[in-house]
């Protein structure tokens, strides 16, 4: 029964972060249409939407990232995971009735508050569900639902336009956030963890953060290392999920067939998440610690080099390689969050990873503001240069290389001092 209710919980996520990433590929294949229905907006403003959605989702990981535990303990966890959903839901089915660019960026950003509040909340329920050897299949499979909702995000953007394309996100949402309501469950914080399995006691440990357990976060360097290359991603990956269909199509004159040979091309970063989770816990159940670390940095140096190709050429084979390799490291990361830090502080370096993404896709988005604010054209430009940084955050891995197995020594050492402590006070 209880095998049974960690599928049905981890499914409902996996159908949220779907839909969270469906309402999220509409704007991509509908830059030309906004421009063109959407009352007073300009190049700019596509540019500052993408960006203001960004900052607020960031504003959301970072309030989420730091309260949730306390808020978790007040209200549920569940609770707090379903409310915030809510409002993104409720807010999208508003947005597809926006009569001007004022309106429709006011609630695109309420939209990005509740939907940023996912990966804090979500992904540290997962960390509770499944042990460390099956984390990196877990978190892997997880990008199948980004890509997927992304890619018919795309495809009903592209065919029936943005404001039908949020209503269906909005029902799409509704679905799955009522299978979580009534299949979902909240597993208790550290359930998972080998060390805290025979410790009842251990589980009414008070889990508020506090600088001290902020400052023991960041002094993981590990975390840190991964943390640089991952804002190094969010450059890169941000801007081509926003602009990759509109700088392709310059080459192809095709949107249709521009969007379908992005859709074929994310296929290689759906195997690519998911097989790289799965050998990150083969290398995991082998005793090799540093699996994890050497798929995922040789995965970003080989995949961004084929995405190169790829952009410059639209050739379909080069995105598949190239994303399927730079993807290699995403169930891992998250599953190596989860092995070095105490289940306390998994929502909140959840949440600084999502920060990461953010920042970058900031800083992406204002490059691209400022490169085709005079000739939209060079966003191809733009392309090169993400993508170029992208291959060059690979470096960060070298540092987790060195200390990921120091960095997890140190934690079962902090919760075997935590364990003998509340013993000693029970006793």
């Amino acid at each position: 029964m209880l095998e049974i209710q960690r599928k049905r919980t981890y499914l409902c996520i996996f159908f949220l972060y779907f839909a969270i990433f469906f309402y999220l590929g509409i704007i991509p294949s509908n830059i030309d249409n906004l421009l063109t229905t959407l009352a007073g907006l300009s190049n700019f403003g596509v540019s500052f939407i993408i960006t203001a959605g960004l900052i607020s989702g960031t504003v959301s990981l970072l309030l989420f990232g730091y309260f949730s535990d306390h808020l978790s303990q007040r209200f549920g966890r569940k609770n707090l995971f379903i409310l915030t959903n809510l409002l993104w839901i409720i807010t999208i089915g508003i947005l597809s009735l926006s009569p001007h660019y004022s309106f429709f960026i006011v609630f695109y950003i309420i939209a990005a508050m509740g939907s940023g509040a996912f990966l804090p909340i979500g992904f540290s329920i997962i960390g509770d569900l499944f042990t460390s050897n099956e984390r990196g299949k877990r978190f892997g499979s997880m990008y199948v639902g980004l890509f997927l909702g992304n890619g018919f995000g795309v495809i009903f953007g592209g065919l029936v336009g943005w404001r039908l394309g949020f209503v269906i996100s909005c029902i799409l949402g509704l679905c799955a956030l009522f299978g979580y309501f009534r299949f979902g469950n909240d597993p208790k914080r550290g359930a998972s963890d080998f060390e805290l399995q025979d410790s009842n006691m251990v589980q009414d440990y008070n889990y508020k953060i506090t600088p001290n357990s902020l400052i023991q976060l960041v002094k993981t360097k590990t975390v840190i290392g991964i943390l640089a290359s991952v804002f190094c991603s969010g450059i890169a990956t941000s801007t081509l999920s926003n602009w990759a269909i509109f700088s392709l199509n310059l080459q192809i004159n095709n949107k249709m067939l521009t969007i379908l040979v992005c859709i074929i091309a994310g296929i290689g970063g759906i195997a690519g998440a998911v097989i790289g989770g799965d050998l990150g816990d083969m290398f995991s159940n082998n005793g090799d610690l540093k699996g994890r670390i050497k798929i995922s940095g040789i995965g970003i140096i080989i995949g961004s080099l084929f995405l190169l190709g790829f952009y410059q050429s639209a050739f379909i084979i080069l995105g598949v390689i190239g994303n399927f390799f730079v993807f290699l490291s995403r169930g891992n990361q998250f599953a190596i969050y989860s092995d070095v830090c105490v289940p306390e502080l998994r929502g909140t370096v959840n949440a600084l990873n999502g920060i990461m993404i953010n920042l970058g896709g900031i800083v992406g988005n204002l490059l691209v503001s400022a490169i085709i604010q005079d000739n939209i054209a060079n966003i191809s430009i733009c392309i090169i240069i993400v993508i170029l940084i992208w291959f060059f955050g690979a470096i960060f891995w070298v540092i987790p290389y060195f200390y990921y197995s120091k960095d997890l020594t140190s934690k079962k050492l902090r919760i075997k001092d935590r364990i003998e402590q509340i013993e000693v006070i029970h006793r």
